[in-house]
């Protein structure tokens, strides 16, 4: 078990959880290194606990009795209507949704400080299940990434003289999806038919590469493909979690 400085708190990175259906990592990780409100995790996107008015407490509630801070950047699984009635916030330098008292909303484009590290959040993507959703229901516009939004995160990215220390998105720019390609098929294997759709390039992919030329940084994390990757520097989560300390 890792040792804590109760001075800096653990940050720690990780794919889409769904609501509940995919937390049990992080329940697991709040039990292992006996997390606390010193402590942070970022979740990639499609976090879920801003989906249904109807679950929305019971969300709420479970996400807050972690005992830890969460923060996420919506991914193209999450209810924008709303999102949009939380009220906004300054947190670690960046507006935010404050969803409770320890959840919050990283919206698009903003630059954090947490314990001396900063993060750009850019979430968004695009449903490769569109046609099956209802708009406004289980389907809303705002998913993809927009020209502003790179606008916005160029702007604050002045601040920073164009470097942070990570990236945080929910899809990859197309430029990591064919390399994650040519990595998946290097001796002639099938890309497995879950990811065949969300390897199609969509505008989001574009903007983010486009984002990708403009900045510098460490590491890049991201989620949505339902993968744990590593290529290079970017770094594709789902059940795999990363201790960034």
């Amino acid at each position: 078990m890792i040792k804590k400085d109760f001075k800096v708190g653990l940050i720690f990175v990780c794919g889409d959880t769904h609501g509940t259906l995919d937390s049990k990592k992080i329940e697991n990780l709040c039990k292992k290194f006996e997390l606390d409100y010193n402590d942070y995790i970022i979740i990639c996107g499609d976090a879920g606990i801003v989906w249904d008015k109807s679950t929305l407490k019971a969300s709420i509630d479970y996400y807050e009795k972690l005992g830890i801070n969460i923060l996420f950047i919506d991914g193209n699984h999450e209810n924008f209507d709303l999102l949009k009635t939380f009220p906004i916030d300054v947190f670690c330098g960046g507006k935010v949704h404050r969803i409770s008292e320890h959840i919050f909303h990283l919206i698009r484009g903003q630059v954090y400080t947490i314990y001396d590290k900063t993060f750009l959040a850019i979430g968004g993507a695009s449903s490769h299940d569109r046609r099956e959703r209802q708009e406004h229901i289980s389907w809303w516009e705002d998913e993809e990434i927009t020209y502003s939004d790179i606008i916005e995160a160029k702007e604050n990215l002045k601040k920073f003289n164009y470097y942070v220390d990570y990236v945080i998105s929910h899809t990859q720019p197309s430029k990591v999806l064919n390399e994650l390609i040519d990595s998946l098929t290097v001796c002639g294997e099938s890309i497995p038919y879950f990811l065949q759709p969300k390897l199609q390039q969509t505008q989001s992919n574009m903007l983010l590469d486009e984002l990708n030329k403009t900045i510098q940084y460490k590491k890049w994390f991201s989620g949505h493909l339902h993968i744990d990757e590593t290529l290079t520097n970017h770094i594709i989560l789902y059940e795999n979690i990363v201790n960034i300390n």
